[in-house]
C-alpha cells in the first residue's frame, strides 16, 4: 500500500525544516506545562470547596419522622 501525498508532504515539510519540528515540540511542551500548572493551582480551591460542602452537609437541618 502506498502512502498518500498529504502525509508525505507533511513529513517532508518537517524533515526539510527542523525549526518547524522544534517549534511544534516546544508548543506541545508549553501547552502541557500550562495545563499542569493550571490544574495544580486549582487544587487548593477545590479542596476548600469540598471541605465547605462536607461541613454544610453535616450541619444541615434534618427532618424528624
Amino acid at each position: 500500500m502506498s502512502a498518500t501525498i498529504a502525509p508525505v508532504r507533511a513529513l517532508l515539510s518537517l524533515a526539510l525544516h527542523p525549526k518547524r519540528l522544534l517549534r511544534l515540540v516546544a508548543g506541545v511542551l508549553a501547552f502541557t506545562v500550562y495545563v499542569w500548572f493550571a490544574a495544580v493551582r486549582a487544587v487548593p480551591g477545590v479542596k476548600d470547596r469540598k471541605a465547605a460542602a462536607r461541613k454544610a452537609w453535616r450541619e444541615r437541618p434534618r427532618k424528624r419522622p
